[in-house]
């Protein structure tokens, strides 16, 4: 874990951006809060933040006015900064990929993503296939570790 914290903070990395992905979401919200808690990095809780944005935007303009946001957010934060409730990303209706948002962003702000789903093989998903706002992405061009797996930070 400590390896892939000091590579996706490094400046030739093109991408700056480190998924922590595991399918059970309060868990992987408990370990990515103690872990921007012992590195000192903001968490920013973007379902909440997202939402106090779009719920006063006309449905047709929601995609937009998401992107703009989430930039916004972002770019108000140089170091490290971890992004947990993601799941309004992911709501069909504003069509966004929010794995390239992610990368985008982190190339200008350093991010640490509580991704819930499931890495492995260099395949990427969020939810689990029967969820109706599944989706994968095979090498998503980002550092990502399965919190699955033993170590200090897996899940228990």
């Amino acid at each position: 874990m400590r390896d892939a914290i000091r590579a996706f903070q490094s400046p030739d990395r093109y991408y700056r951006c480190l998924l922590l992905v595991a399918p059970d979401v309060a868990r992987l919200e408990r370990v990515a809060t103690r872990l921007a808690a012992e590195e000192g990095w903001p968490a920013l809780a973007l379902n909440s933040l997202l939402a106090e944005a779009l719920l006063s935007t006309p449905p047709g303009r929601r995609q937009r006015a998401a992107v703009e946001t989430l930039s916004a957010l972002l770019e108000s934060h140089r170091g490290p900064t971890l992004c947990y409730r993601i799941e309004l990303l992911f709501q069909p209706e504003l069509e966004l990929d929010p794995l390239a948002l992610f990368r985008e962003a982190s190339r200008n702000t350093p991010l640490v993503v509580a991704w819930p789903g499931h890495y492995q093989e260099g395949r990427l998903s969020y939810a689990v296939p029967e969820h109706a706002h599944y989706r994968f992405w095979r090498d998503p061009e980002v550092l990502a570790i399965s919190l699955e797996e033993e170590g200090p930070y897996a899940l228990r």
